[in-house]
């Protein structure tokens, strides 16, 4: 279900994505927008408590979360309370935990479906990160996600297409600039590693990526980068295979893309031919386009 427009909502409603407020202080301030299977969300108010669950109220999505306080404390069912930092929160698989917040305290969260960035990077972490620092990507995405709930105006069907795969891409990218990206650790071949794999993970959709353009992004020579990922028992042209496998798989699992032919998918994926895609298919996931897309329907 999408809106048209951004809207306040009751604590009722705000319970329905998974943030519930504890006892009996004021309520809060929430809006909410919905664009596609994007979900938009912002709350604030006072010192208060929340339970947070958006693992139960959305298991298929993910939650990007920019979170502004002064004084901040969150628990994990059975653990004690911690004060923890502010700023961006990333949470592949969601968040389920208890939050404390004293003073003024804001959070606009993009809760986006997790098959849509999973291509970004080699694999999603399996839990939430939070980075107190802050990035340009970082505040241009909250500042982006923010004014579409703070405003009143009315997106029109093109409109909402074009807000759904922006935040989309903003959270692949965020995703990618955080976890995916070059943590500047480790021996000088598997950092070297790690940045081609990064620009693999962004660029695989392109169906003239190939190794020597991504030892050329890296700023390395191409029988350089073919020893750096020998080393790992891989090569960068299986790289770059099973990222587009990734890829084409978050399209074919994704029911919003049903109205793209088999063909189409191949394309997108960065693919020359439906046949590569399929070869790619079978050795990543041992299933073929259709049983995919099958699959998923039943």
């Amino acid at each position: 279900m999408s809106h048209s427009h951004a809207q306040v909502i009751d604590d009722r409603e705000l319970a329905k994505h998974g943030v519930r407020r504890v006892g009996d202080r004021p309520g809060l301030r929430s809006r909410e927008r919905a664009s596609g299977g994007v979900r938009l969300l912002s709350t604030g108010g006072g010192t208060s408590e929340l339970h947070v669950d958006t693992v139960s109220s959305y298991p298929d999505h993910a939650v990007f979360a920019f979170v502004e306080a002064q004084a901040l404390w969150s628990r994990l069912e059975g653990e004690p309370w911690v004060e923890t930092d502010g700023g961006l929160v990333v949470a592949a698989h969601g968040i389920a935990r208890r939050l404390r917040w004293a003073g003024q305290w804001r959070f606009v969260a993009a809760l986006v479906p997790r098959s849509a960035i999973a291509s970004f990077v080699p694999s999603l972490p399996p839990d939430a990160s939070v980075f107190a620092d802050r990035r340009l990507l970082d505040t241009s995405m909250q500042q982006f996600i923010g004014c579409l709930l703070d405003t009143d105006d009315k997106a029109s069907p093109i409109e909402q297409y074009a807000i759904e795969q922006l935040v989309m891409e903003m959270c692949g990218a965020v995703l990618l600039d955080r976890i995916g990206g070059v943590s500047g650790q480790g021996s000088p071949h598997a950092v070297l590693r790690e940045r081609a794999i990064a620009v693999i993970s962004q660029q695989c959709g392109d169906p003239s990526l190939n190794p020597s353009r991504v030892a050329h992004e890296v700023q390395s020579s191409l029988r350089q980068l073919q020893l750096v990922f020998s080393e790992s028992g891989n090569s960068v042209a299986a790289e770059i295979r099973r990222q587009r496998a990734r890829l084409a798989h978050s399209l074919l699992v994704d029911s919003r893309y049903d109205v793209l032919s088999i063909d189409q998918i191949a394309q997108r994926a960065g693919f020359h031919s439906p046949m590569s895609m399929r070869r790619a298919l079978d050795e990543a996931y041992r299933a073929t386009p259709r049983t995919l897309r099958s699959s998923r329907r039943a």
